[in-house]
């Protein structure tokens, strides 16, 4: 006699909800599949992928998948595929001899509505990338998506620590409806870059602000870490000031200042380097407090008004802290750009990066 077992996956592994970061997985499917004896991850992933691109939500295996198979596989698919951003867990039910994945829909969209609101996601996905100046580099491709992403979404301080999901926590609320959490801002700039052709990924954590997710991309053959969140001022409540990169293309070591990885990830690059880094390409990369260095970045974007740097020690930045503010000698670096009365600035004690609005 056949053993019915049912497993239910709550809403926990698609979707989590870590201090204030709406995790919402896509994943569902609903076709048959060849009557093998065994599936591998990779296969269970092509089906799942297969069926929602159907807008389906069920998948039938003849033979009984591991729960080890079945997690690997949906780890896969919300790596490659932000766009499902519908799903909400899923039940499994199987014998000895066959399994049934059912995914469970968020806000029990119907089919006919998960085809408009997916049109509308990857609309919205291609409008900003039509918006990339032509020839830009794939490093420029990635800067001007991150800046577009933390210019036009308002992040949703409200959803935060909710103990469910809703579209602020994908790709559809941040590009759509214009509102998100950490995750829906790291699925829609992984949505984009990959539709760009460039390798991107989420990766998610434990920050020193709660749980957390974020990006990694590959550009120039080098893996870095993206956090658009954390260079929102809105996200960080911060609403006066303006965008910044403090988190954009950094290294390991940069990263882990602020956060550790979870023990569960599809993929967990190296990033190495700093090549790419955004205040290494802005020349504003400084390996000590050097005045006429920062007159020289302020000179150099005094068009802007508004200079960002980055110091590669704590030490370099503390100086450049006091001298220029403390020691009042922000003012003799006049003859580099105009200062005037409303100057301003604000600081990153963590990643080492003073902004000065002038």
């Amino acid at each position: 006699m056949k053993r019915l077992i049912i497993t239910m996956i709550s809403a926990a592994l698609l979707s989590l909800q870590l201090g204030g970061c709406s995790f919402d997985y896509s994943s569902s499917e609903s076709r048959e599949s060849s009557a093998e004896v065994s599936y591998s991850s990779d296969d269970v992933y092509e089906t799942i992928a297969s069926a929602l691109s159907e807008y389906e939500s069920l998948t039938h295996y003849s033979a009984k998948l591991s729960q080890d198979t079945i997690d690997e596989a949906v780890r896969k698919l919300q790596h490659f595929h932000p766009e499902y951003f519908w799903l909400n867990g899923y039940t499994t039910t199987s014998t000895s001899d066959s399994t049934v994945i059912d995914f469970m829909t968020l806000n029990d969209y119907s089919s006919d509505e998960l085809r408009t609101m997916h049109t509308e996601l990857i609309t919205a996905a291609d409008s900003v990338i039509s918006q990339i100046p032509a020839g830009s580099s794939d490093y420029d491709k990635a800067l001007f998506v991150h800046d577009y992403i933390v210019s036009s979404t308002a992040y949703a301080t409200e959803k935060r620590g909710l103990n469910y999901n809703g579209l602020w926590g994908n790709a559809y609320g941040c590009l759509v409806d214009g509102s998100a959490v950490c995750q829906g801002y790291a699925e829609a700039f992984s949505l984009i870059m990959q539709r760009l052709g460039i390798e991107c990924g989420v990766c998610t954590g434990q920050s020193d602000r709660g749980s957390h997710a974020w990006n990694y991309v590959k550009i120039d053959g080098a893996y870095y870490w993206v956090d658009a969140t954390w260079d929102d001022p809105e996200a960080e409540g911060d609403g006066g000031s303006k965008l910044r990169h403090n988190y954009f293309m950094i290294d390991d070591e940069l990263l882990l200042r602020t956060r550790t990885l979870g023990d569960t990830q599809y993929f967990v690059p190296r990033c190495s380097t700093m090549d790419r880094n955004y205040f290494v390409m802005k020349n504003a990369y400084l390996r000590g407090y050097f005045p006429e260095e920062v007159g020289r970045v302020l000179a150099e974007n005094a068009d802007t008004g508004i200079a960002e740097i980055m110091f590669a020690d704590e030490a370099s930045f503390r100086s450049a802290v006091d001298g220029l503010f403390e020691g009042q000698e922000i003012w003799d670096l006049s003859g580099y750009a105009e200062l005037g009365y409303t100057l301003s600035y604000s600081y990153d004690d963590k990643m080492y990066v003073l902004q000065i609005n002038y």
